[in-house]
This record gives structure tokens, C-alpha cells and sequence, in this order.
């Protein structure tokens, strides 16, 4: 098994346990509108989009991007997507353990719980929109060929 992809699969899984455990993550938004989780996600997508597209034009990036890979360093500065690959599915998990520390719990179910998840598929679209908006930049993948 690939060390990165266990670095990253550790890093989700304590991101998960965080949620089970911590009560604080979304008592601040209570009581919000369900609309909120479009903005949300769309935040998400464009602020991807922005912060990628600043390193596109960084000269200190890499000149040729991989695509997202759970087996690739996602700590790798000369290569964006990689950390917010990463960063999406910790969201995920993230909101995914407050969830059902919310069920377990027997507290009621609200939008609030839906907020990180929601950031995180955001994320994870906007990463992906970049492969496809950047696509000059990234890695050009054979048929035949895995990462």
C-alpha cells in the first residue's frame, strides 16, 4: 500500500473522529436557511477556481499538474490540487462525523450539519472544474496509463 495513501486516509479518518466528538462545529450556524448550503457549495467551486488559478500563473508552481490521486503527496506547494483533494474529503468526513455524533446523540437533525459536507463536494467540484478549465497545465494521461 502506498504511504501516501495511508497519510491520507489517517488524516480523514481523524477528521471523522473530530466530528463524532466535538460538539462546537456548527452551533454558530443553527437556525440557518436552507438556501445558505447553495452558497456554501458554490463558494466551494469558485474559491477553487480563484486560488487555483492564482498558481496557475505562479511561477512557482509546477509546470505540468497531475491530476487528484490519493497515492500523490497532497502537501506538494508546486502542486494545488493535490491539497484540496485532500482538503474536500476532510470536510466531508469532517460533516460526516458531526452527523452521527448528531444521531447518536439523538440532537435534531438541521441544515447546520450539512454545512461542511456540503463545502467539501464543493470543493472536491471545484478541483475538478479546474482539471478541466486548466486542462493546458495539467498532465496529459495515456488510455492505458494509471497514476
Amino acid at each position: 500500500m502506498n504511504n501516501w495513501l495511508i497519510v491520507r486516509l489517517a488524516i480523514v479518518a481523524l477528521s471523522l473522529l473530530d466530528g463524532v466528538v466535538s460538539d462546537h462545529l456548527v452551533q454558530p450556524f443553527e437556525g440557518a436557511p436552507a438556501f445558505l448550503l447553495l452558497i456554501v457549495f458554490g463558494f466551494g467551486v469558485v474559491g477553487m477556481l480563484i486560488v487555483v488559478g492564482i498558481q496557475r500563473i505562479n511561477p512557482s508552481s509546477s509546470s505540468i499538474w497531475r491530476y487528484p490521486s490519493w497515492s500523490i503527496n497532497p502537501f506538494l506547494l508546486r502542486e494545488p490540487l493535490q491539497f484540496f483533494h485532500l482538503g474536500g474529503f476532510f470536510f466531508i468526513a469532517l460533516g460526516t462525523g458531526s452527523v452521527l455524533r448528531s444521531l447518536y446523540s439523538e440532537q435534531s437533525l438541521n441544515i447546520a450539519l450539512l454545512f461542511l459536507p456540503v463545502l467539501g463536494v464543493g470543493i472536491l467540484v471545484g478541483v475538478y472544474t479546474c482539471t478541466l478549465v486548466f486542462h493546458s497545465k495539467m498532465m496529459k494521461v495515456q488510455a492505458n496509463e494509471k497514476n
